[in-house]
């Protein structure tokens, strides 16, 4: 009988280091992402989409940033991601991203596999919506 009871005590402890063990969110943001698409503030007549090759680029190295607007260096500094889920536009945000150079600017993005979504506000208040592909 304490055979039994030791083995079923141990299964039961197994199973729930198992069940409760957290899920590592990784973010897989590092790397470079060129802008493919915006949302909101559309002008008459101007694709919102953008070719391959345009220039427009988000890159992540360490917990380094760099945003490039045309190949030219348009701001750079330090940055931190965390796990933020809020409902944006017709999708979700699944991080937080800071970025820190002079100022500390919160962004929310939604990370899903090689397609970034940056939020600067909400579409229906003159916000946008960036989409990136991985390079």
């Amino acid at each position: 009988m304490k055979k039994i009871l030791t083995l079923s005590f141990s299964l039961l402890l197994i199973f729930s280091l198992i069940s409760c063990k957290k899920k590592e969110q990784e973010s897989n943001l590092q790397g470079s992402w060129e802008l493919r698409r915006i949302e909101g503030i559309q002008v008459a007549g101007v694709d919102p989409n953008f070719k391959s090759g345009n220039g427009n680029v988000l890159k992540f190295n360490g917990n380094n940033y760099e945003w490039y607007n045309e190949n030219k260096l348009q701001s750079s500094g330090t940055f931190t991601i965390q796990p933020d889920v809020r409902p944006i536009n017709n999708l979700k945000s699944n991080y937080s991203l800071t970025l820190s150079n002079d100022n500390q600017i919160q962004l929310y993005i939604h990370l899903e596999g090689k397609k970034l979504v940056v939020f600067l506000g909400v579409i229906a208040a003159d916000g946008t919506e960036s989409h990136y592909e991985k390079q």
